[in-house]
């Protein structure tokens, strides 16, 4: 992990101080005007103690690669990448949340916790009803947990993405909002769909040497990544407007992808392995 490094320029010609803040990299892109404009005061002083002479090449040369870094870096938050160390919010910093004491923080998290537990539990029918097929076809009970933890990833990827648009304000609630976020998070799950849905038949192909089942895992894969990506881009939004913490959709989503990423998957090589697969003789 790169250390937080402040970097101030202070340009003689306008008499205005730039500040770089590296641990705030996530929101450079969008929030730049608005992460510094609270920073006038710590520019102006910094600047009256480290005053550089004119900016000549070197200096201009250093400040391009550290924009090309944020740059980069806000790039990876702005496509989902789940690493708050890499997407910290400027806005959150300014006004931090109230700490729980250790039991109500308990309490609240635990309710929920319970809840998709609960929830969760409900695949054990959908495995059940589906007991001839994962005994005749011990290649769907392998490569399950590849399917479903698929399926939670991406999920999670989406709701990332749209839980950091919220809190930065650059997504909103409205309808328009939905449908623009949702429409751009459809054409990327056709995107990562059929890419991972291509890797994953080489993977069975390659260890299990039967193209019927691999078409059946890759067609499983490609559906389950399509809907978690959706889900996973919709549910915060969902959360929200009934005024339950969008932050819980990361959590809601790797659940709701378990129960229906086992469904998906069962249906998929049901109808592949034994009706598909019984039609052909």
């Amino acid at each position: 992990m790169v250390p937080s490094v402040n970097i101030v320029i202070h340009n003689q010609h306008t008499g205005e101080g730039l500040t770089h803040p590296h641990h705030r990299h996530g929101s450079f892109s969008r929030h730049s005007g608005s992460a510094y404009s609270g920073q006038r005061d710590d520019v102006a002083a910094a600047s009256s103690r480290t005053s550089i002479g004119p900016v000549d090449a070197s200096v201009e040369e250093a400040l391009h690669i550290v924009e090309e870094s944020l740059l980069e870096r806000a790039a990876l938050c702005d496509s989902g990448l789940p690493d708050p160390d890499m997407c910290l919010i400027p806005e959150a910093e300014e006004e931090p949340p109230k700490e729980l004491p250790v039991w109500d923080e308990a309490l609240t998290r635990g309710r929920w916790l319970l809840g998709l537990l609960v929830l969760q539990s409900t695949s054990s029918f959908v495995l059940d009803s589906y007991q001839d097929l994962l005994k005749d076809h011990i290649v769907v009970t392998l490569f399950l947990t590849m399917l479903v933890g698929a399926g939670g990833n991406a999920g999670n990827q989406s709701a990332i993405k749209v839980i950091r648009g919220l809190a930065t304000g650059s997504i909103t609630t409205s309808w328009k909002s939905i449908k623009a976020t949702v429409t751009e998070q459809l054409e990327v799950a056709l995107l990562l769909g059929g890419g991972l849905a291509a890797a994953g038949f080489v993977r069975v192909y390659l260890t299990n040497g039967s193209l019927l089942n691999s078409c059946a895992i890759s067609l499983s894969l490609m559906t389950i990544v399509m809907a978690s990506v959706v889900l996973g881009s919709g549910l915060p939004f969902c959360l929200a407007r009934i005024g339950v913490d969008p932050a819980h959709a990361g959590t809601s989503i790797q659940v709701l992808m378990d129960i229906l990423g086992v469904a998906i998957t069962c249906g998929t090589c049901q109808f592949v392995l034994v009706q598909y697969a019984g039609s052909l003789g």
